[in-house]
């Protein structure tokens, strides 16, 4: 039996009953996902399938095997390079941004980052993101900015963050790799 070539598509959708294991990678409508853990019923996003679409939308649940599974990450690089993507919208599970999540991303204007669960934003996440204008993060949970998570953003770009952590995240998303003319607002 040959080994699948990495170019290869990976398994589509596993059919309902299918029995999940942790580490397994599927394709599910336009993205890929990894499975964290079969027995929680977590997943992250690892990739784009569809390389057309302009607006990435990390869903908050994706159905593996008949089971509803939450997506609790974006996966290190899973965006990369994308020039087509102009605005990412974040569901309500994910508890963290993998590095280089979505560096590269050239023509990516907004990020709304609706998960009140986010914990940490990975190193170079929106590395070079040169047009990244706005960003909107709604979890008041945020511990951890990675080393130049925001290097390259639009010079006057606005991140908004709950009134409630301004403070904290004021001094959080210091010195990220941004300009400092970027703006933290509430």
């Amino acid at each position: 039996k040959q080994e699948p070539d990495k170019n290869n598509e990976k398994p589509a959708q596993p059919a309902p009953g299918t029995v999940v294991k942790d580490g397994q990678t599927f394709d599910a409508g336009n993205y890929s996902y990894k499975v964290t853990s079969a027995a929680k019923q977590t997943a992250e996003v690892t990739g784009v399938k569809n390389a057309k679409l302009t607006k990435i939308t990390v869903y908050n649940t994706v159905t593996l095997g008949g089971k509803a599974f939450q997506i609790t990450a974006v996966g290190a690089s899973a965006f990369k390079n994308n020039k087509k993507v102009t605005s990412v919208s974040i569901g309500k599970n994910v508890e963290k941004l993998g590095s280089n999540a979505f560096a590269g991303c050239a023509n990516l204007k907004t990020v709304t980052i609706k998960s009140a669960k986010l914990k940490e934003i990975g190193s170079k996440a929106f590395y070079n993101c040169k047009k990244l204008k706005t960003i909107t993060i709604k979890s008041k949970q945020l511990k951890k900015a990675g080393k130049n998570a925001f290097r390259g953003i639009y010079k006057k770009a606005v991140i908004k963050v709950p009134a409630s952590k301004y403070k904290a995240y004021t001094k959080l998303l210091a010195k990220k790799g941004q300009s400092k003319t970027v703006k933290i607002k509430k």
